[in-house]
């Protein structure tokens, strides 16, 4: 079958067509078996180059950051404690003005309090005479009782006389029945001065309890006139004044309100998780706090366990203040889940330098730095870490990919406790340039990166 007519016309029965098929599949099998075997040839991937660290460890303070608002350590609402008109008002009692210690800022009325001062103390005066003259009484109807005793005892033995001289009839009985009588008005004198002298002991006590209630009334009208003078009970910045002079002020009217200057407190609001890095730095042994219950204070603890803090303005961190760790809150804060410590400034109206450095006043909202005791850490450059990873270089120069779920951020710092065993120690090296992709194994050519060394030490040095 040569002539192509003849060929289209077989290959255009149905017999033919399996035939065709064979000789494709049998054809295509021969080509895939004749062409020569593949070998694959390794090709070396050129390492790649990464700026690296070396791992230091120092002794850092951990530090948290929250805020808070400023608050007075002392308040008072003054109110009258006397009723009256008001006589003076001091003329720097005013919204925001200052007043030293002890200044009387408001008088009351006083001549009503002056009147009842001394009515009370004319009635102590005369029960104080009464008494005296009760003690005198007493000691005259004891000499008075012993005479009529003795008064006694004669008309007695008179008695006994005459009767025995009527018996035998030298006397007559009239003169018996007199000196009877006699004996008689003789006991009853005597009878009359024991219960006189049995009475006046109690006659005594009653003086004595008058004389007790005058020294009362007399104190509590002292109280009542020094009440007319209200004084500012320490160095204070007026908040509001609510009377005025010749006003009249009833019992338990509000006068003013005033706020220490001595001394603010911060309650500031740290996140728990946040605390709890800042716990963990406490000295254990030093966590007594049975001492607590016994009456210890609570500053005294924090200060034992090497709690320090600093405050600043919030939209000004140039200037600092020192600050003391008053307390921790008793409670934690169901939405934000933080917990409040409040710390203390003194003096800070003391430390004003205009234009400068301002006093810390009643609302301002401060950043407060929490410190605490001092540990050893690995520190890392924040930059360092990668989405909770770590990449570590070993010793075949190859990348180790590491996870970190206990690291702690402080400013540029990232801290690793001494026993997070990790498997990250002193003087490894750390990639702490960006890496993609960043595969297990790889290899890495590293480029000590010296500024940021050189950093490192100078952040670690600030956080100590």
């Amino acid at each position: 079958m040569t002539d192509p007519k003849e060929i289209k016309q077989w290959l255009s029965k149905k017999s033919s067509l399996p035939i065709v098929a064979g000789a494709g599949i049998l054809l295509t099998f021969l080509i895939v078996k004749l062409q020569p075997s593949m070998t694959h040839v390794p090709q070396d991937k050129k390492p790649m180059q990464v700026n690296v660290i070396t791992v230091n460890k120092a002794s850092i303070k951990p530090t948290i950051i929250g805020y808070g608002n400023v608050e007075p350590d002392l308040t008072l609402q003054a109110k009258s404690e006397v009723k009256g008109r008001v006589t003076y008002v001091h003329p720097e009692l005013k919204k925001g003005a200052t007043l030293a210690k002890d200044t009387i800022v408001v008088k009351i009325d006083d001549k009503d309090y002056q009147l009842s001062l001394r009515q009370a103390e004319a009635d102590l005066l005369s029960n104080q005479a009464n008494l005296k003259e009760m003690q005198l009484t007493i000691e005259n109807t004891e000499l008075d009782l012993k005479l009529a005793e003795e008064k006694l005892k004669v008309r007695q033995k008179e008695f006994s006389r005459l009767e025995k001289l009527r018996k035998s009839g030298s006397i007559s009985q009239s003169k018996l029945d007199a000196e009877r009588q006699n004996l008689l008005q003789q006991r009853q004198e005597v009878q009359q001065l024991e219960n006189t002298q049995t009475t006046l002991p109690s006659q005594i006590e009653v003086l004595k309890a008058k004389i007790e209630i005058s020294k009362a009334k007399v104190q509590q009208s002292q109280r009542d006139l020094e009440r007319t003078e209200i004084r500012t009970p320490f160095n204070a910045r007026v908040r509001s004044v609510s009377t005025e002079q010749d006003q009249y002020v009833a019992l338990g009217s509000s006068l003013f309100d005033i706020s220490g200057m001595n001394k603010i407190i911060i309650n500031a609001q740290f996140p728990v998780e946040q605390f709890k890095k800042i716990t963990a730095s406490f000295d254990k042994s030093k966590l007594n706090f049975d001492d607590l219950t016994n009456g210890g204070q609570m500053s005294e603890l924090m200060s034992a366990l090497g709690l320090e803090s600093t405050v600043s303005i919030a939209s000004n961190d140039g200037q600092v203040w020192d600050a003391k760790v008053e307390r921790i809150s008793d409670d934690i804060d169901p939405q934000s889940r933080t917990v409040g410590v409040v710390v203390s400034v003194s003096d800070s109206y003391r430390q004003i330098q205009p234009g400068v450095r301002p006093p810390l006043l009643e609302g301002n909202y401060m950043k407060v730095e929490l410190k605490g005791a001092a540990q050893e850490f690995l520190i890392l450059p924040r930059s360092a870490v990668h989405q909770q990873q770590i990449y570590r270089v070993n010793k075949e120069s190859q990348l180790q990919r590491l996870n970190v779920d206990h690291i702690q951020m402080q400013g540029e710092l990232a801290l690793l406790t001494m026993a997070a065993n990790i498997g990250i120690n002193h003087g490894d090296q750390i990639v702490s340039s960006d890496v993609f992709p960043a595969v297990n194994g790889m290899r890495l050519e590293t480029v000590l990166d010296e500024s940021l060394q050189s950093k490192l030490v100078e952040w670690s040095e600030t956080a100590q």
